[in-house]
Order: C-alpha cells, then sequence, then structure tokens
C-alpha cells in the first residue's frame, strides 16, 4: 500500500451570525443522532439534490460544531490506513522511541514492510482510545481518593 499525502485543512470560528448557525447545526445534530436503523439525515443542495449523511460523517460533523461554537478553530487531516513509526507517533502525540518500545512489547500489533514496521490506523486509534479511557479512569479515581480526603480547590 502506497502511502497517501496528508493533507489538512483548517477552519477557524466564526464569529455573529454564523456562529450561531454552528451552534444552530450542533443542536440539531444533538437532538439528531443519526440511528443506523430508521430514516436517515439529507443534506439537501439549494437547487433540491438530495443526498443521505452516513453515521460516520454525522458523527464528525457533531465534533466539529461544537469546536466551532466553543470558539476552537479545527484542523482536518486526512491520514493513510497504514502508517510508518514516525506518522503513528506523531498521532499519538509520543517520540518514536517510546513508540517502537510499545511495538516491541507488542502493546500496540505492527507488520514489516521489507526493514520498515507499519502500522495500521484502526491499531493506532484503538491504542488512543485505551490509553483515554485509562487516564479518565485515573482521574476518577484520583477525585474519589481527593474527596475521601476532603481536599479541594476550593481552600
Amino acid at each position: 500500500m502506497s502511502p497517501t499525502p496528508t493533507m489538512t485543512t483548517s477552519v477557524m470560528p466564526s464569529e455573529g451570525a454564523e456562529r450561531g448557525q454552528v451552534a444552530a447545526v450542533g443542536e440539531f445534530l444533538k437532538r439528531h443522532p443519526g440511528e443506523a436503523t430508521g430514516p436517515r439525515a439529507r443534506l439537501v443542495s439549494p437547487d433540491g439534490e438530495e443526498v443521505e449523511i452516513p453515521a460516520q460523517l454525522l458523527h464528525v460533523l457533531r465534533h466539529v460544531s461544537a469546536m466551532l461554537t466553543r470558539g476552537d478553530g479545527v484542523a482536518v487531516s486526512a491520514v493513510a490506513r497504514e502508517l510508518s513509526t514516525t506518522e503513528a507517533a506523531k498521532l499519538l502525540g509520543m517520540s518514536r522511541p517510546t513508540l517502537v518500545r510499545l511495538l516491541d512489547t507488542a502493546t500496540i500489533p505492527c507488520h514489516r514492510v521489507g526493514s520498515h514496521r507499519r502500522l495500521l490506523l484502526s491499531d493506532v486509534l484503538a491504542f488512543r482510545h485505551r490509553q483515554m479511557q485509562e487516564r479518565r479512569r485515573s482521574y476518577e479515581a484520583l477525585m474519589l481518593e481527593s474527596d475521601a480526603l476532603g481536599l479541594n480547590d476550593d481552600e
């Protein structure tokens, strides 16, 4: 599989009426999550042409609208299905040597293409999801311990 060149598109938040419209879209998407069964969301052009919006795209739109409504900018990047160790490390926000240690212990699966290691995007994203869940559990345990000890930020 040949690597896909990375393409990034950035969108900055709007002000005024347009920001309100983005917020309205976000609220609409919260109310209509795009279930797997039943009627599907549709995109309609000004001339009446319609196309069904897949649940995956609705999920992305929901996140993008929430970020823009908060006033944050958004960057969307194309990522190949198969990543080099450098690309995977960048996506995970860690150094390449740290990633290689995880590969050596089979914490994240990889395969070799010649002498180079390659990782599937799905495996990298699954690892990132597991890490986020673990951090969330640790944070919640820390907050419970803090509450049990009577510690808080207000003092």
